[in-house]
């Protein structure tokens, strides 16, 4: 599996058997130990977090959001898809947590917008956009203008990559009125003994943090993160629901054995079988399947968290596993048919949202 990578060194970990047994592999210059920045993992993570606040009975799937955040109510919809900005009809209803975790919340990256897309530019001037790193603006601020903008589509009627998951966390956090570090520390980490997962790293760990790499526009590999980077000490400014933890095989080879039991942790429930339910069905409505499908695989929809696999007849696909990648060259999934889950971690970010060759051959080795 290495060999066909540019950048070496990989982590892995697969649970198998009725006693989900956990088998932990590395390959040089990485080892078991390595902790690594995980990117859009943290997506699957954040939403049992939200769930789990569900059935604390904190926030609900089908209400509206604006109580928590009022820069989202009255919302304005874009009357033509990559239209002007003051070119807009009211939204239909309010969005819902549901809608957020279902990526349908109207804002984040559209497949089709070329560089002229009115609000794809105002993305990247106001620095609202995510990507493997987290947005730079203060919660309360990045609320503030993306609420300004209008949104790309009526709520839970299409479906955009990224920026829901940002929301998410603002949403947690004022709901909370806590960090959403510190929240999802007692409410899924410590109850998971995921100690090596959160948004920083003490200075006696970052070196155990790589550098990640990611492909120029030539195709060549360039370092955009330094190994054992100092400012992964510093808890991020903006802490995202959508990027931005950092964790190791063994702490997730322990999120997996949680989702292979439906939801319970060591000592109980971490979520109740009902949001587990949520969690890992499908949540893309008709009037958002075809925009889903700009970015999801012919095989795949999303539930509210995680990615799922629908159909065999597609190459590489095991209807029922879930989970999710990350784009600086991570992997998690869980396939509840054949009682097998699995963790691939390398420091070689994706030049784009299809799975590189090493994730597949990873992923096929799992499952024979």
């Amino acid at each position: 599996m290495a060999s066909r990578m540019a950048v070496s060194g990989a982590v892995w970990a697969t649970v198998r058997g009725p006693r989900q047994q956990v088998e932990i592999g590395s390959a040089r210059p990485l080892g078991p130990d390595t902790i690594f920045r995980i990117a859009s993992i943290t997506k699957p993570i954040v939403a049992v977090l939200a769930l789990r606040l569900v059935d604390e009975g904190l926030l609900e799937l089908d209400a509206p959001m604006d109580r928590w955040l009022p820069e989202f109510a009255d919302r304005r919809v874009l009357r033509t898809r990559g239209g002007p900005l003051d070119d807009t009809v009211p939204a239909a209803r309010p969005t819902t947590l549901r809608d957020v975790l279902a990526m349908g919340s109207g804002l984040g990256w559209d497949m089709t917008a070329g560089p002229d897309d009115p609000l794809l530019g105002e993305y990247q001037r106001l620095e609202l956009a995510s990507a493997w790193q987290p947005p730079v603006l203060r919660p309360d601020r990045w609320a503030e203008l993306a609420g300004s903008l209008p949104m790309a589509h009526q709520p839970g009627e299409g479906w955009l990559y990224q920026f829901s998951y940002d929301v998410l966390a603002v949403l947690i956090e004022r709901a909370t009125r806590r960090r959403l570090d510190v929240v999802l520390r007692e409410k899924v980490l410590d109850p998971l003994d995921m100690h090596d997962t959160g948004y920083t790293v003490e200075l006696t760990e970052v070196d155990r943090v790589p550098s990640s790499w990611f492909p120029n526009r030539r195709g060549e590999f360039v370092e955009v993160a330094p190994w054992g980077d100092p400012r992964l000490m510093n808890v991020p400014v903006f802490r995202s629901g959508a990027t931005g933890l950092l964790s190791t095989a063994a702490d997730l080879a322990r999120f997996v054995q949680m989702l292979l039991r439906g939801g319970r942790g060591p000592r109980g429930p971490v979520i109740s079988a009902s949001s587990f339910a949520a969690l890992t069905t499908d949540a893309v409505g008709e009037a958002a399947s075809a925009m889903a499908h700009e970015f999801l695989e012919p095989n795949r929809t999303w539930g509210l968290g995680v990615g799922i696999d629908l159909d065999a007849r597609h190459p590489g696909s095991h209807p029922g596993r879930f989970g999710w990648d990350g784009g600086t060259g991570t992997s998690l999934w869980v396939d509840p048919v054949s009682g097998v889950g699995g963790v691939l971690l390398t420091r070689q970010g994706m030049g784009s949202p299809e799975p590189p060759e090493h994730l597949d051959a990873f992923w096929d080795a799992v499952h024979a």
